[in-house]
């Protein structure tokens, strides 16, 4: 895959809508990291963004004690998941964490 176009076109002039802007990759993606950061998703938005059913995430994810023990608030301080006080209770997830967590654990996650 090529990430470069070049077309030499002496005095060629490109005007960008007022909805747009150019900006450097790398700050594009810090900027969308950082629109994450502080934001609650719900249960239904981390099913969404993972496209699996709620029973798949429930077994192979939330309730899996290995990786409940690592995003459970209560089992640990680092953790970005607050599970629900009791049945039919919301949970909650940090946007970032959620992201980043599933970013990084695709491979282990999803072969089992």
């Amino acid at each position: 895959m090529t990430d470069k176009i070049l077309i030499k076109i002496e005095n060629l002039e490109v005007q960008l809508p007022a909805s747009h802007i150019i900006v450097k990759k790398d700050e594009y993606l810090d900027l969308k990291n950082k629109a994450s950061q502080g934001q609650y998703m719900s249960l239904s938005e981390v099913l969404e963004m993972v496209s699996v059913s709620r029973p798949w995430l429930l077994e192979n994810v939330l309730y899996r004690a290995d990786i409940r023990s690592i995003i459970d608030i209560e089992k640990n301080k680092a953790g970005f998941v607050k599970y629900p006080d009791s049945q039919g209770g919301r949970y909650y997830f940090l946007a970032s964490k959620t992201k980043q967590f599933f970013e990084e654990n695709f491979a282990e996650i999803f072969s089992l």
